[in-house]
């Protein structure tokens, strides 16, 4: 996983060390699980493939492509002559390295927006911004945020085969990659970290990467149902407190309560193109478990309101 960043130095000048240094982490932490799981044979000739493709790699990019392509032939023979039962556990392994990678890369990402957000407006500040010295006045700017309507209509994807499990595992490794970014972390804390995140790596290895059922309509409609619940239902409000925030700044006034500038719909469940399965028993379902799901989210924010908003007394207002 070392080469993990080297396309990103093209991107921008931005300190990539802290990149590689997850990057090697987490792919030192595969490497002794797999070196555990597939035992020391498996591993080598796991390690003599990367090795063969990395050197094909560097070669490519020196310029050497008649190298390369005689790297790439023997690799290809050494692939092809490989038992079945060799050959998964390789294409797994390396269908894990690059999931870690893309985790890497992402919060690489977050930790550089985060930087460059430090530096310079973004985003809704500097949108509104450019509007009023275009000419846009104050109330113009106010009536057009408040009053704008965005609808997003979510739909199934039968064609994502990750499972929810690998997704949830993956938001884990995220989350511990984004701890360990804390410099206030003592020792103890940092080694119980690196020690869950092995745990998450090991068991990621043992999870099926794979549905082995067709996804009927009701489980489609679940995997959109969990996009909302992981992502959307926290996403959706801080991107409207940030907006409120630059609308006062440019304005002298908040986002009103009752504005809804984004509204969702979905087809999951719902959509009759062509699919015999999508039945009015099923889109019931999918209603039903939908407003489950909402009500749920709901009373989870209400309990958590009931010990934030603790005062003894309040203005009738």
């Amino acid at each position: 996983m070392g080469d993990a960043g080297e396309d990103m130095h093209h991107a921008d000048d931005f300190n990539l060390q802290p990149l590689e240094d997850d990057c090697q982490l987490l792919g030192t932490i595969l490497d002794d699980a797999l070196t555990l799981e597939v035992g020391q044979e498996g591993f080598n000739r796991l390690n003599k493939i990367r090795a063969m493709a990395h050197a094909a790699s560097m070669l490519e990019r020196s310029g050497d492509s008649t190298g390369a392509l005689h790297i790439q032939g023997r690799m290809r023979e050494e692939l092809s002559a490989m038992p079945i039962e060799e050959a998964l556990p390789l294409v797994r392994a390396f269908g894990h390295y690059l999931n870690l990678s893309g985790i890497a890369e992402l919060q690489h990402r977050l930790r550089r927006n985060r930087v460059e957000g430090r530096k310079s407006s973004k985003s809704c500040d500097e949108a509104f911004g450019k509007l009023l010295t275009q000419g846009v006045t104050p109330e113009q700017l106010y009536d057009a945020v408040t009053t704008q309507a965005v609808e997003v209509v979510l739909t199934a994807h039968p064609t994502q085969i990750n499972r929810r499990t690998l997704q949830y595992k993956h938001q884990r490794i995220a989350a511990m990659l984004n701890l360990n970014d804390r410099p206030d972390l003592t020792k103890e804390e940092r080694d119980t970290m690196i020690d869950d995140l092995i745990r998450e790596v090991t068991s990621l290895w043992q999870t099926d990467e794979l549905r082995r059922q067709k996804p009927t309509p009701l489980d489609e409609a679940q995997g959109g149902l969990h996009i909302v619940e992981q992502s959307l239902w926290n996403a959706v409000p801080s991107y409207m407190r940030r907006m409120s925030s630059a609308l006062k700044k440019h304005t002298g006034r908040d986002l009103p309560l009752s504005a809804t500038p984004f509204r969702f719909g979905s087809w999951m469940g719902g959509d009759r193109d062509g699919n015999p399965n999508v039945t009015a028993q099923v889109t019931h379902h999918v209603v039903c478990l939908a407003r489950w799901m909402a009500a749920d989210m709901y009373l989870r924010e209400i309990d958590a309101l009931r010990f934030e908003l603790s005062m003894s007394s309040c203005s009738p207002e």
